[in-house]
């Protein structure tokens, strides 16, 4: 049977995509579909170890009587605190996913790192910026993709993230009260290395950590590049010497700065 002119174009198309392309594709759908997509194994073990290492360090170093009464803890200013942070920050295929779905000139708008200890009890289902700072109903389409990176298991009892699927969809934060399980809830397991990409506009939450360890992830924004980032990522910029040019990008060397037009 001959082909039509359009099926040999059709079949080099698709003798080009690459294994990246497939998985991308893998991971709009999900996205689209039910406004997340876990990929297993994405970091390898002497990465996340080194990861895990540097933010026990600064955990230590850290802590403040809030992390005692809230049973969790916030890490900011990776860029500046361990070159393995820097590393995760600009993992290519993490980027070539975001660049893929949000544009080529994406920026990093925040990137934090966050432990829930034994002990820790509370839910609080919520959204990420940018949608958080903007009245509702939503526009459709992705503004902002959330990247979670394990840095332990995920596990049922150990805080693992609940999220809601398709809630990217409904364009609104969650409806009160949200201190509390949802039926319609999920809890997102996986192994330390594996890699969370979400719609920035889901319906997530830290859950109580009834083990007897820690549960720690890194938390990576990235955002199309007229959002104002969450954190001023400038400044980490300023204090990186002689940075990559992608992370020159992340952190905004290349966004627009506002100026004083005419006289």
């Amino acid at each position: 049977m001959e082909l039509s002119d359009a099926e040999p174009q059709a079949a080099a198309r698709s003798q080009e995509r690459t294994p990246v392309d497939v998985r991308v594709e893998t991971i709009q759908q999900q996205l689209a579909t039910q406004g997340f997509c876990v990929v297993p194994d994405l970091i390898d073990k002497q990465t996340i170890d080194q990861a895990r290492q540097a933010l026990n360090r600064l955990l230590a170093e850290e802590a403040t009587t809030d992390t005692s009464a809230t049973g969790s803890q916030r890490v900011g200013r990776l860029v500046n605190k361990h070159p393995v942070f820097i590393e995760l920050l600009c993992n290519q295929f993490v980027v070539d996913v975001w660049q893929q779905l949000l544009g080529a000139d994406i920026i990093c708008s925040s990137w934090s790192a966050n432990t829930v200890f034994p002990g820790h009890e509370s839910i609080g289902w919520h959204v990420d910026y940018p949608y958080w700072s903007k009245q509702a109903p939503w526009p459709e389409g992705l503004m902002a993709g959330q990247t979670v990176w394990m840095l332990d298991d995920f596990t049922d009892e150990n805080g693992a993230t609940g999220v809601v699927p398709g809630s990217h969809k409904k364009a609104h934060p969650p409806e009160q009260p949200t201190d509390q399980w949802r039926d319609d809830g999920k809890v997102l397991t996986g192994t330390a290395g594996s890699v969370v990409f979400a719609d920035g506009a889901w319906w997530h939450t830290a859950r109580p950590n009834r083990s007897k360890n820690p549960r720690s992830c890194l938390l990576g924004m990235y955002i199309m590049p007229w959002f104002l980032p969450q954190e001023d990522m400038g400044a980490q910029l300023s204090d990186v010497e002689d940075p990559p040019e992608l992370l020159q990008q992340l952190l905004g060397a290349q966004q627009h700065r506002p100026r004083t037009v005419g006289a």
